[in-house]
């Protein structure tokens, strides 16, 4: 390769515009030993793969790997611990509501006037509500006037 070429190729090469091919005939050209002393530097960039395929660690590494298991124990220990606390509480809940007088009424007659009195204050606030659309009905009809005029 002529040194021309081979600076031309080295600037691509520095500036990340070189192809695989090109980059392989770098990498073969500094395999050689006939490299003159201006790129000498090159050398070794092309060539660190090579050396460094051959470092060998010859030092046997034994992994000391402990099971986190503290962590599983606890994570048992709080599913335990919500399990018993919903079956406490609920259990609660239910004894309290069973203790507590609801409202229940044994004769049918006082059960009938009771229905009668809560369905009609039902009906007292439903007629306020409709009380209220009637106002909206009327802005409405205002609203629509102004629509129309425009």
């Amino acid at each position: 390769m002529e040194l021309n070429d081979l600076r031309i190729l080295l600037r691509k090469y520095e500036e990340g515009k070189t192809s695989l091919q090109e980059e392989r005939d770098l990498k073969k050209y500094f395999s050689s030993n006939e490299v003159p002393q201006e790129f000498l530097v090159y050398k070794s960039i092309f060539n660190f793969n090579d050396e460094a395929r051959k470092i060998e660690y010859s030092r046997k590494v034994q992994l000391k790997s402990k099971p986190k298991r503290k962590w599983a124990y606890a994570g048992v220990a709080a599913s335990i611990l919500i399990i018993m606390s919903f079956l406490f509480f609920n259990d609660l809940t239910n004894k309290k509501l069973e203790d507590q007088n609801l409202g229940t009424i044994e004769d049918p007659e006082q059960a009938y006037l009771k229905t009668k009195e809560t369905l009609q204050m039902v009906a007292e606030v439903f007629n306020e509500g409709r009380e209220d659309l009637e106002y909206l009905e009327e802005f409405n009809k205002t609203k629509n006037k102004f629509i129309k005029e425009q």
